[in-house]
């Protein structure tokens, strides 16, 4: 019965030895939301570069892409910028990226059907 407890206790005393105090204040990560507008940014950049921006934002969606082949700015849809952009010489996303860099990865066949007016 001894042997249980003398492991349990030290046990106990570790566990105690890195608890927080109950006061104590709590660290937090806060990031500031940036200033800059991301659209004009990416507008400003070489060919290759704005290339590099798309096929980033299409990987990170989880869409297979290996190259971007080419990219034309669009439109917009809700708001933001809008690329026409082909991967690997076929595959084509729609990418709109918001001022504040946020960045949304559409396939032409996910866009909701128009409506024609009237």
């Amino acid at each position: 019965m001894t042997r249980l407890l003398v492991p349990a206790a030290a046990l106990l005393m570790l566990s105690a030895c890195g608890s927080p105090q109950q006061n104590a204040p709590v660290a937090t990560n806060t990031i500031a939301a940036p200033e800059d507008d991301y659209v004009a940014k990416v507008r400003a950049l070489p060919k290759r570069q704005q290339q590099g921006v798309f096929l980033r934002a299409i990987r990170d969606d989880g869409r297979d892409c290996q190259d971007v082949t080419a990219a034309q700015e669009v439109g917009t849809i809700d708001s933001a910028p809008t690329w026409a952009v082909t991967c690997d010489k076929q595959t084509r996303w729609l990418v709109a990226i918001k001022a504040d860099g946020i960045a949304t990865v559409i396939a032409p066949s996910e866009l909701p059907p128009t409506q024609p007016k009237g």
